[in-house]
């Protein structure tokens, strides 16, 4: 097991669930860790997450019964000596009992109080509000739950699942307009940042605008790859190949090998891969269409990534039964080193291969916002790690 150190760790905070004032002092549950302000300033002193003890982002409410309290959807967790949180596990919640939504700066109040004549509001998306004064801070990441991550102009590129795309500039990030919010996959090319999303395939030249590409007909794109001249795209049930010099010049196959829930696209020398969850693994060599799955002799027919391997070979990220290495033939070369590992995203760092889990970094020891690991990049400052609780970036070092 390789131990890595967390250098950074960052969450949003806006969705606030509740709050706790005493005096000098203000708590706040949200789903980016526990804040700390003081009072009567509203300057935020303490972020409590995963990296204190918590173990989860997503914090439920707050209380004080000797010490502060905190409830996260597994466990009840005490703030002890050292500033760190010990969590036991816990039932669920009841659920809230039903109410008329009021709206504080367009976003559902879920806390109103006042203490030592002060008035702190909380909201679900807006952030904390003290005498009408924002402070929550501004310069977060734009959602917790990062799908995807590019270096693009410059900035790191961060997409996500339902806030669209941010970015990172001079040690804060900036939310992008843009006609997408679901982002599933983000590529740079020298012709541009490309967005796989919920809503279509976009592109963007000067990290300002985004135009929608009209050859990929559908919504729902998920994964994007590159070769030297060509950009393979998917969609559940179609895979295009297009130009990167001339877009206008495209291929299109419908279903390929039968499939019709395509997940992800990797090139392999001159092979291209295709991850199903229908049909295993496929392989398109000069045009045609090849299944490599349980049958054939894989551990699974039910494949959620792939990445180039040696030869034309390739990586195969499976559901349920762990990554496993097929040479350029489709043959089993390197077996699951967890065959229960449940699988999400392969990532290609130098000569090794990454494998982001529903639980964690395969073979990695790291304090993560949370175990489920979306996407990785590696960039001078160290690898960042796209997880559902927020985005971590651990020391530059190798492993």
């Amino acid at each position: 097991m390789i131990a890595l150190l967390l250098a950074a760790l960052y969450t949003n905070t806006e969705r606030v669930t509740g709050v706790l004032a005493r005096p000098g002092v203000l708590w706040a549950a949200t789903a980016g860790g526990i804040e700390q302000y003081e009072l009567p300033g509203g300057a935020r002193t303490r972020l409590f997450t995963t990296a204190d003890g918590l173990d989860s982002n997503e914090v439920l409410r707050v209380w004080h019964e000797g010490a502060l309290q905190a409830r996260t959807p597994r466990s009840a967790c005490t703030l002890t000596a050292g500033d760190v949180f010990r969590c036991t596990p816990a039932g669920p919640l009841p659920p809230p009992a039903p109410a008329v939504a009021v709206l504080h700066r367009g976003a559902r109040e879920t806390a109103r109080l006042i203490q030592d004549g002060q008035q702190i509001i909380a909201t679900d998306g807006a952030g904390l509000w003290l005498d009408g004064r924002r402070i929550t801070p501004e310069g977060q990441v734009c959602a917790n739950h990062v799908e995807a991550l590019a270096g693009f102009r410059g900035a790191l590129w961060v997409g996500t699942f339902d806030a669209g795309v941010c970015i990172r500039e001079s040690g804060r990030f900036r939310a992008i307009a843009a006609p997408f919010r679901m982002v599933n996959d983000l590529r740079a090319t020298p012709q541009g940042l490309w967005v796989a999303a919920a809503e279509g395939l976009y592109l963007t030249t000067d990290g300002r605008t985004f135009r929608r590409q009209a050859q990929v007909r559908e919504r729902g794109v998920n994964r994007i790859a590159v070769s030297r001249r060509w950009l393979f795209v998917t969609t559940p049930s179609v895979l295009y190949a297009i130009r990167r010099d001339k877009p206008s010049v495209f291929r299109r196959w419908t279903q390929p090998a039968g499939s019709t829930a395509l997940q992800a696209v990797a090139v392999s020398g001159r092979n291209v891969w295709l991850a199903s969850e229908d049909a295993g693994v496929i392989r398109m060599r000069h045009g045609r269409f090849q299944i490599f799955d349980r049958a054939s002799g894989l551990p699974s027919s039910w494949a959620v990534d792939v990445a180039a391997g040696p030869d034309g070979g390739v990586w195969v990220a499976t559901l349920r039964d762990g990554a496993f290495r097929l040479g350029a033939d489709g043959r089993l070369r390197q077996p699951a080193a967890d065959a229960r590992a449940w699988g999400l995203r392969l990532y290609l760092d130098g000569s090794s291969v990454l494998f982001g889990t529903q639980h964690g970094i395969e073979g990695w020891s790291a304090p993560l916002p949370d175990p489920r690991v979306h996407g990785f990049l590696r960039t001078r400052e160290g690898l960042w790690v796209a997880t559902e609780g927020g985005l971590a970036l651990l020391d530059a070092g190798q492993p």
